[in-house]
């Protein structure tokens, strides 16, 4: 049994390994509680990534108590509703997860742009991703269409993940411009749905927060500490991009 913990909720959770399987599947059963149904050799950290995406809609299946399969849809946008407390983190809008499939001239958002991706099969033994002005991965020749998808998958997560730290400070620099009482810093992390959080008097941003506009992630900053939409006079511009998109890039 694995457990993964969103906000202050605990799923509990199955994995059952299908040989044969090219599609990952969520169910909710009375018996079993959630399952998960994954080809061979997904890793857990996948498996995790698929919870946190799609908590939202196993937490309504859960506190409905009615058997359900997660079935793909497409994503729905939701109005972001303004914020009535200084520290209430803004949600994201909830979307079906991708099952992890990756094709040549897919786009994928950085910093509120789109860039295509390029993949390219060589004589090479590890994955590789690079950027220039597009998303470049280069995977070994030998490897099937399971592994090339997983592969990729963790490649962008390592791509992104590598770059919050930075991005993040910067735009935390823009901030304390507008606001003598901000924090010196800020971290990230896996958050699932939610934008931001506060942990112990720190700001934690989702590492997923890289594909909106820098304006956007000052936005979500400020409403950490205050009222966001007051210190800004564009605030309805910056938080617009959080109405017209979710943080499942990939």
């Amino acid at each position: 049994m694995y457990t993964y913990q969103t906000r202050n909720q605990t799923i509990d959770y199955k994995i059952e390994v299908v040989p044969n399987r090219t599609d990952i599947t969520v169910q909710i059963c009375d018996k079993e509680g959630v399952k998960v149904i994954v080809p061979r050799g997904l890793n857990e950290n996948n498996v995790r990534s698929i919870i946190a995406r799609k908590a939202t809609w196993i937490l309504k299946q859960l506190n409905g108590s009615q058997p359900s399969e997660e079935k793909p849809a497409a994503p729905k946008k939701e109005a972001v509703k303004k914020e009535t407390a200084k520290k209430e983190a803004p949600k994201a809008a909830a979307s079906a997860a991708k099952t992890g499939s990756f094709e040549e001239g897919d786009k994928f958002p950085y910093l509120g742009r789109q860039y295509r991706l390029n993949i390219v099969r060589g004589d090479v033994t590890k994955a590789e991703m690079t950027f220039r002005a597009k998303f470049i991965a280069t995977v070994p020749e030998s490897w099937n269409e399971q592994q090339t998808n997983e592969g990729i998958g963790q490649l962008l997560t390592e791509w992104y993940q590598g770059r919050a730290d930075e991005k993040f400070q910067e735009a935390l620099k823009s901030v304390k411009k507008a606001a003598d009482n901000a924090p010196e810093s800020v971290k990230w992390d896996e958050l699932g749905e939610e934008y931001a959080t506060t942990q112990d008097n720190t700001i934690v941003l989702n590492w997923r927060l890289l594909t909106a506009p820098l304006a956007t992630i000052e936005y979500v900053i400020a409403s950490q500490f205050t009222n966001a939409d007051e210190l800004f006079e564009d605030a309805a511009e910056r938080k617009q991009w959080l109405s017209d998109n979710n943080l499942n890039a990939f």
